[in-house]
């Protein structure tokens, strides 16, 4: 799959068959929206399984779950099949301006993950209204595929299948009701997932893929300690090894343990029907913050002592390493505390 720069066709077949890609669809439009709890565990499960399934997986049913505001006739209408894909970008690094029936779209938009698997891309962009009004308007816009430029262009060293490519939109029409105001609050569905605060959603799911693709670092490592077994332990290297994984194993469950208790929690307080006080929402920023940066060094402390088969980028460890230290990149989840 890495020299590909997709995920294999059979494990696209089994996304489709079992409608993951609807995992953050009203269920009124035939998707499987479930509670955050139980979503969060799908993403932290596929991240184990492989980290660039978690992360597309994520990401790509996160675009989904900003159609909230999208009408009811045009979902069923083009965005209802089970091997629907939406990839695309929530900076707005693209321009609109309105003519009629809709708008004209330029822009380029980066690190678009899933982009060589998607059926539509959903961008933002700013709305030029001309000199006459001075206050900025963001609106998304939804693009055929055959309306994009995909430019190959994600050359990362981890999570290479993920095809994060930057897609460029060249004077594109996008008709009225293909798009919709973009604001993270409110839906026009009653799904309390889709109600829950957007950022704190965003960054619990890549807390998840962290957390998943840590737990998949730990057991490769048992793996790999097992194999030289009899020639470490001469020199009792492998008793070494394995202490170093049993305490790493030991802190990442404790901070799993501590991201479970802490979104159940303001899950529960939030499906009462009450706001979610700031202080509740500072603590699942912080949980999420220390879930990403707990999974860094519990791979970081036994990752040294694995010897030279840890640096081949063939071994499924080294993939793993790689892509837990990708994942962990993203701005949502890197922890600017001490």
């Amino acid at each position: 799959m890495e020299k590909r720069g997709n995920l294999a066709p059979e494990i696209m077949e089994e996304l489709y068959r079992q409608r993951f890609f609807q995992l953050l669809v009203p269920k009124q439009l035939g998707g499987r929206i479930s509670t955050l709890p139980e979503t969060l565990k799908v993403y932290e499960h596929a991240s184990f399984i492989d980290g660039n399934l978690g992360w597309l997986l994520a990401v790509c049913t996160g675009n989904m779950y900003l159609l909230k505001s999208l009408g009811e006739d045009i979902y069923n209408k083009y965005l209802s099949n089970e091997d629907t894909v939406l990839s695309g970008s929530g900076f707005p690094t693209g321009s609109a301006k309105p003519v009629p029936g809709g708008y004209q779209v330029n822009g380029e938009w980066k690190f678009c993950s899933g982009s060589s698997i998607a059926s539509f891309f959903m961008m933002n962009a700013k709305v030029d209204h001309g000199e006459e009004e001075s206050s900025t308007e963001v609106r998304s816009f939804i693009f055929r595929k055959d309306q994009v430029k995909v430019m190959d262009d994600w050359n990362a060293f981890g999570l290479k299948a993920t095809n994060s490519h930057t897609i460029i939109v060249e004077d594109r029409f996008v008709k009225d009701e293909w798009t919709m105001a973009f604001h993270l609050s409110g839906s026009n569905y009653e799904d309390p997932l889709l109600r829950y605060p957007f950022f704190q959603f965003a960054k619990s799911q890549f807390a998840s893929i962290s957390l998943g693709i840590a737990g998949k670092f730990i057991v490769e490592s048992k793996i790999l300690a097992n194999q030289f077994k009899g020639e470490w332990r001469k020199s009792g290297r492998y008793d070494f090894v394995q202490n170093k994984i049993q305490a790493a194993e030991m802190r990442l469950t404790d901070m799993k343990n501590s991201f479970d208790r802490v979104i159940s929690r303001t899950w529960n307080l939030h499906i009462q029907g009450d706001e979610l006080p700031e202080e509740h929402l500072h603590e699942v920023n912080h949980v999420c913050e220390n879930a990403a940066k707990e999974a860094l060094k519990s791979a970081q402390s036994i990752y040294n002592y694995l010897g030279i088969t840890a640096v081949l980028e063939d071994t499924i460890i080294n993939k793993t390493y790689r892509d837990l230290h990708t994942a962990c990149q993203h701005g949502l989840i890197v922890s600017f505390r001490d």
